[in-house]
């Protein structure tokens, strides 16, 4: 018994079965494989010596990367959510970077990033307060930071364009 089966019957027989079918496949990682902050497991994903707080990490190179708890659908939430980081934190959006927030972190963290839920084109209203306390508290630990090195107060120091700068309305000038 033979049985006549034509391309067109063949590619919708083997789609039909396709579609009820998955397979899964582990891919070891390779060395020199480009892995994303220890990965999406790992209890100190994201965490780092350059990191400021959850939400803002200097680099080296002075570039900064702000992490966004949000999917971006189409709204610009990458965009808008990290400009309000961005100014509270006085720093230049030409230099930021934006990464997603972990997941894993914010569980093991007891949600640092607050809601991740994406919908309702809500993701800008109901972060703004929180990003903006974030961009705030970066602000002032890096500006307490340069004070505590210069031995000034933090009152004397001043934060804009991503630099932190002695306040030009005060005489003192930093030494070294």
């Amino acid at each position: 018994m033979t049985i006549a089966l034509s391309r067109r019957a063949f590619i919708q027989a083997s789609l039909s079965a396709a579609g009820g079918l998955a397979i899964a496949a582990f891919a070891p990682e390779f060395v020199g494989a480009t892995t994303i902050a220890g990965g999406p497991w790992s209890p100190e994903s994201g965490k780092g010596p350059n990191e400021v707080n959850a939400f803002v990490v200097i680099d080296p190179d002075n570039s900064i990367i702000l992490r966004v708890a949000k999917s971006d659908m189409g709204q610009g939430v990458l965009t808008s959510m990290a400009m309000i980081l961005a100014e509270e934190l006085e720093c230049n959006f030409a230099k930021v970077k934006v990464e997603y927030a972990s997941a894993n972190r914010n569980l093991t963290d007891n949600n640092v990033y607050q809601s991740m839920g994406t919908g309702g084109s809500r993701s800008v209203r109901t972060s703004r307060v929180f990003l903006q306390q974030a961009g705030a508290s970066a602000r002032a630990r890096l500006i307490a930071a340069a004070a505590a090195k210069w031995n000034v107060e933090p009152a004397a120091c001043v934060a804009s364009d991503s630099l932190v700068r002695p306040d030009p309305c005060r005489t003192w000038r930093p030494e070294g």
